[in-house]
């Protein structure tokens, strides 16, 4: 109740301030994308409903009439302004396009949005810029592989999903300020689940795929070294992508040796979600109903027969769009 009340008064004070003031006065606050970003991660941690997207769709609208004000007026904010107004973009673009990829639905925040060149890994993010402009990339290219109506179109899509490809496979993202193994290993870990999420959804692969089941095992290998090392963050989009991937026949991920016991994908998932719960500003519980509900579809089809034929593909779905995309609306995976 407490939350709620507070939540009516941002609320409210947001919408007297944007009616009463002028919008060259606002467009330089950074309080208002401040409160924005609040009332976002408020929605999110409650029930990551698609109320929090109201709000990403909401600033994509306020950061497009502050742009186009501040143009005009050929004004400058102050530097402690613009630290807040650029974090609060990045928080709003990163949430958007990681978000999309899991429902394949049109990102607001689009590949022009990013850096295509910056390799530096932005320590909230957990990655590159030039990852998320990837990202971006192949989500946007996924949504136009079902309307191919032509071998030419075709062959421009496996042309332009190639070339995502190369970008993923060479991509050296550069740890900002000397070495931090954990940042490191997070953004290697997105690497690895981007060039998974474009072979899941743009070159038809599924869990039996050999090429999905070696990256499983490599994300999920990072994963366990750091859970180990009591370090949880920004891990919660390449924990989702191994874990929708996973093959319910061989749950395995490597054997016992002497000095290790065996590991198997669905408990280290698992494990890794419970442990993010306890640290994370984020809703692991969505998350984790999500996979949940991709294993049952395909327990359930293991039993019944797989509904996909030998080419991958069931009414003109690839793996993803079957069962992933349609239960993933609305996830907030940065």
């Amino acid at each position: 109740m407490v939350g709620l009340r507070h939540k009516a008064a941002a609320l409210k004070g947001l919408r007297q301030r944007l009616a009463t003031a002028s919008t060259a006065s606002w467009a330089t606050d950074p309080e208002l994308l401040a409160v924005m970003v609040m009332l976002c991660l408020y929605e999110i941690v409650d029930d990551c409903s698609q109320q929090w997207t109201v709000h990403l769709k909401g600033a994509k609208d306020f950061i497009r009439l502050r742009r186009r004000q501040q143009q005009k007026t050929l004004t400058k904010t102050p530097d402690a302004q613009d630290s807040v107004s650029t974090f609060a973009e990045l928080f709003f673009a990163f949430q958007d396009v990681m978000g999309r990829t899991a429902c394949g639905e049109e990102v607001l925040f689009g590949s022009d949005y990013w850096a295509e060149s910056e390799r530096t890994i932005d320590l909230w993010m957990g990655c590159s810029p030039e990852l998320a402009s990837i990202l971006s990339y192949i989500t946007e290219l996924s949504r136009t592989r079902r309307h191919l109506d032509s071998d030419s179109a075709r062959a421009q899509f496996s042309l332009r999903a190639a070339s995502l490809g190369t970008k993923l496979e060479t991509l050296v993202q550069e740890v900002p300020n000397g070495e931090d193994h954990t940042l490191q290993s997070a953004a290697e870990m997105k690497r690895l689940a981007a060039v998974l999420y474009l072979h899941c959804a743009l070159c038809g692969a599924s869990p039996t795929t050999p090429l999905v089941a070696s990256y499983v095992r490599r994300i999920l290998r990072l994963v366990f070294d750091l859970l180990d090392s009591g370090s949880f963050v920004s891990i919660t989009w390449p924990v989702f992508v191994a874990a929708v991937e996973l093959d319910p026949a061989q749950d395995e991920l490597w054997p016992e040796t002497p000095h290790h016991a065996a590991a198997y994908g669905r408990p280290l998932v698992l494990r890794a979600l419970a442990a993010m719960a306890e640290s994370s500003v984020s809703n692991v519980a969505r998350t984790r109903a999500v996979v949940a509900k991709v294993w049952q579809a395909r327990d359930g089809d293991m039993t019944k027969g797989p509904p996909l034929d030998a080419s991958g593909v069931s009414a003109n779905c690839n793996d993803w769009e079957w069962y992933v995309a349609p239960i993933s609306t609305a996830m907030s995976l940065a």
